[in-house]
């Protein structure tokens, strides 16, 4: 089948089925028209890579399963592993952004103070003399 009737079958575009080709990720042989032709199987492995992409496995970490997953010897139990690790990445993630948060709001709040602080300061202070000279003339 060509890439535009493996893009629908797998609602996975046209592009991207290029560049996983190009990642080597998929194999296309190349018709007398030099058009790319992927086999049946081509569909099933397209649906896990944009799974696998949609729960955010880098292509690195798909390409290492791949072989496996392709073979028939990936198992459900290692599936549910690499899921399972991916979760623990994502609650580092979740972690760490919740960190940068609460610095965030800290340093707003600094600010603020800072700025308060500044206003009463310059509330405070008699008016200023300006140390330019004055271009008035004064009257008798």
């Amino acid at each position: 089948m060509k890439v535009s009737e493996l893009a629908q079958l797998t609602s996975v575009s046209a592009h991207r089925l290029r560049r996983y080709e190009e990642q080597g990720l998929l194999r296309a042989e190349r018709g007398p028209s030099g058009y790319r032709e992927f086999g049946e199987h081509t569909v099933r492995e397209v649906i896990f890579i944009s799974m696998s992409r949609d729960l955010g496995f880098s292509l690195k970490q798909i390409a290492d399963t791949l072989p496996r997953y392709r073979s028939g010897s990936l198992t459900f139990d290692e599936m549910v592993h690499h899921m399972r690790t991916r979760i623990a990445e994502v609650d580092a993630a979740i972690a760490a952004q919740r960190e940068l948060r609460k610095k965030l709001v800290s340093h707003i709040a600094w600010l603020q103070k800072r700025k308060n602080k500044r206003k009463r300061s310059l509330a405070q202070r008699p008016p200023a003399k300006s140390a330019w000279p004055s271009t008035r003339k004064e009257r008798p």
